[in-house]
């Protein structure tokens, strides 16, 4: 281009620039000069109202890169609010167009009448379809004081897949608008209530915008004037693999269905098998691949003025088994055999056994042979490995009689189980360490040794979170190290900028010789790979993971409890030497440990890309009866053109 076309160019732009700023000065001189006066005298007698336009939210996206949840456009009706209810005979036909009950409607607008500012626009119902808005529109000359405006909704395209994981989103109570008044919420935003949605609110709140309306007398739209732009708020990007996700949510309730359905004659069979979680993440890192919690909800019919809202909240409010709860990190289970890979690191680093210590099992405790083992015939001598495998209570027992209750807590401290995790989800409950002092609390008797022998085998008093069992199992995965377990990676704002990036951090390290996390490691592949450690008896894994091609740990739990089957729990993790996956599965009234490892089976397949035919010749006969094994691997299909 020569010299004389760039300075033309330059000339016309800087023209083109100078000139619109003069059309802005020009609006800027005629709103607030010429105007000004006019609306400030239209405040006055209030006849001007702002339609607050709600910011869209932020995306929450997963590591690979899938939108889970998102913001879509939508159309909201608002009543120009006059300080008092609706005209009864608006409220009846209003009724008839939306096919919702006129008492909804005034109950709404008489519960925004308290809690909003005296004539801010009402929002009646959001989502209009396409038939309620060509309803409304045909009748707003009877229709005065409603209006129509567009806002962005949000949206949970996989509806109650990890739904009480993300959350859900709910108008701002008073207590919540004074803690955020100050961050760019109003009085009707609409806020996370539960989950990533409300851990991370002000980030992906975005600024809201609005509009003026002009009113008459009556209350009635005169015009529309001075729309202010709303600002999204920023996206979340998980360590959460979508995959993963997924088949962790539908493996847990397929397992509970085959309990529930398998052949009564069947051991696997537990009719009550209906609430369960599963934790699965990297123990290098702390990075959380998989969560799950079951029953779940669907936030998309919590979101508020959506059609059957208030019906769908109060029914999974009166759902007795609490679809609310996000297990992992609420709930505190007593962990059955899990918790022996903990205690066998305890008994090891203190000198009370070494690797070759062996400990006869006579099938009971011979100091109080009202402590049996679950194998009624005893295995007879055996090592710290080969009792870990065998998930053998009497060489337990054992231990916890010799290393007593201030050992014990010694290491259960160290694995910070007295610690929350600080996971980045609200409402994370802490777990309880059984000490004498919280005996004597809770239940006002003296500590005796007879507790030391539940506490060592994951029952009485042990109380722990699924996730800070996994954060302490993933430091034996990983030789001693203590990660934060965290679901975010970093924020981005709109415009794909960093705005916070999340490292690993450590909490804690488990200083032990090196020769004690491969014992323990040793004794768990034993419990995943080997189909015979003594008497014929297989690993107590190896039932559920049997014919895997690739070398994994693992140990079961099942842990008793009164008045119901026993609970099922499966910790494992792989590949074996160098572990980047771990996984902890929980089933209430499961039966047995093992028969809850399938759903980690199931998520192996996906993360180790294994078709896994062998897994359904294994599943039937757990279940007794013939069932699928739509869970091994299949690769994603090709997009047409």
């Amino acid at each position: 281009m020569s010299p004389r076309m760039t300075a033309r160019r330059a000339i016309f732009m800087l023209s083109f620039i100078v000139a619109l700023f003069v059309v802005i000065g020009v609006r800027f001189w005629s709103l607030e000069v010429v105007h000004g006066s006019y609306y400030q005298s239209l405040a006055r007698q209030d006849y001007l109202r702002e339609i607050p336009v709600p910011s869209p939210r932020g995306n929450i996206v997963t590591a690979d890169g899938v939108t889970i949840a998102t913001s879509r456009p939508a159309w909201s009706l608002y009543y120009l609010n006059q300080g008092g209810p609706l005209p009864t005979a608006e409220v009846q036909k209003l009724s008839r167009l939306l096919g919702t009950p006129a008492s909804q409607i005034s109950k709404t607008i008489a519960k925004a009448l308290v809690q909003l500012p005296s004539y801010e626009p009402i929002q009646i119902a959001s989502d209009l379809t396409d038939a309620q808005m060509t309803a409304i529109e045909e009748n707003l000359a009877t229709l005065p004081n409603l209006i129509i405006r567009p806002i962005a909704i949000r949206s949970y395209p996989f509806n109650s897949v990890m739904g009480n994981i993300l959350g859900y989103i709910g108008y701002i109570n008073r207590q919540q608008y004074q803690q955020l008044k100050n961050q760019g919420f109003s009085i009707n935003s609409l806020i996370g209530q539960a989950g990533l949605e409300e851990e991370y609110n002000t980030y992906l709140h975005g600024h809201g915008g609005g509009v003026y309306a002009e009113v008459n007398s009556q209350g009635q739209l005169v015009r529309l004037f001075g729309q202010q732009v709303p600002t999204p708020g920023d996206t979340l990007h998980l360590t959460i693999n979508w995959r993963l996700e997924e088949t962790a949510q539908k493996a847990l309730a397929y397992d509970m269905y085959a309990m529930q359905h398998a052949n009564p004659a069947s051991s696997a069979y537990s009719p009550g098998a209906q609430v369960g979680a599963v934790v699965a993440l990297n123990p290098n890192n702390g990075d959380i691949l998989a969560m799950a919690s079951l029953p779940s909800y669907n936030p998309n019919k919590m979101v508020p003025n959506t059609p059957g809202q208030s019906q769908y909240v109060q029914k999974v409010l009166n759902n007795p088994l609490n679809p609310l709860l996000v297990r992992p990190i609420y709930q505190r289970y007593s962990p059955g055999s899990i918790f022996k890979p903990i205690m066998a690191v305890a008994a090891l680093a203190s000198g009370t056994v070494t690797p070759t210590t062996e400990i006869f099992d006579p099938g009971y405790f011979p100091k109080l042979p009202s402590f049996h083992n679950w194998y009624s015939p005893g295995f007879g001598w055996l090592n710290i490995e080969q009792a870990i495998g065998l998930s053998d209570d009497v060489f337990f027992y054992t231990l916890g009689y010799d290393m007593g209750i201030q050992t014990m807590d010694h290491w259960m401290d160290a694995f910070l189980l007295n610690k929350p995790t600080g996971i980045d989800l609200p409402d994370e409950t802490t777990s309880i360490v059984p000490t004498p002092q919280y005996l004597q609390q809770q239940v006002g008797v003296p500590w005796t040794w007879g507790w030391n022998l539940n506490t060592a085998i994951g029952q009485g008093l042990d109380q722990f979170t699924l996730i800070a069992l996994a954060r302490a199992d993933s430091a034996i995965a990983n030789g001693g190290t203590l990660y934060w377990p965290h679901l975010v990676s970093e924020i981005t704002s709109p415009s794909g900028k960093v705005v916070k990036k999340f490292h690993p951090v450590v909490q804690g390290h488990v200083s032990a010789p090196a020769f004690v996390w491969q014992t323990v490691y040793k004794g768990m592949e034993l419990s995943a790979q080997d189909p015979n450690i003594k008497d014929n008896v297989s690993g107590t894994g190896y039932g559920a993971l049997a014919g895997f091609p690739i070398p994994l740990a693992s140990k079961t739990g099942t842990a008793q409890v009164t008045g119901r089957p026993n609970n099922a729990f499966f910790l494992t993790y792989g590949p074996m030497p160098h572990p980047k996956i771990l996984i902890i599965v929980y089933v209430r009234s499961g039966n047995w440990g093992a028969n809850s490892g399938f759903v980690a089976r199931a998520i192996y397949d996906q993360y180790f890309k294994v078709k896994d035919p062998e897994a359904q010749t294994i599943f039937d006969q757990t279940f007794g009866r013939p069932f699928a094994w739509p869970f091994g691997y299949q690769p994603p299909q090709p997009k047409g053109p």
